[in-house]
């Protein structure tokens, strides 16, 4: 699964990768707010404050394989 964090004002992309709380290796990033925290909770396209109440989080599921019917 893939996760985006947008900035909810400019819609800047702010995060692209796995699903932040499912990665069961690499726990350099723990959760989304560690995210902002790089920015320092600053958008750096337009200013707007982040937090998790102000950005947009979408998650998207791996597309499934559809077998022939017979």
């Amino acid at each position: 699964m893939t996760e985006k964090i947008y900035c909810g004002k400019c819609n800047n992309m702010l995060y692209f990768g796995e699903e932040i709380k499912r990665r069961l290796y690499m726990r350099a990033i723990p959760n989304e707010e560690t995210v902002l925290g790089y920015y320092k909770n600053i958008c750096p396209k337009c200013g707007n404050s982040l937090s998790l109440s102000t950005v947009k989080i979408e998650t998207k599921g791996r597309k499934t394989c559809l077998t022939a019917q017979k």
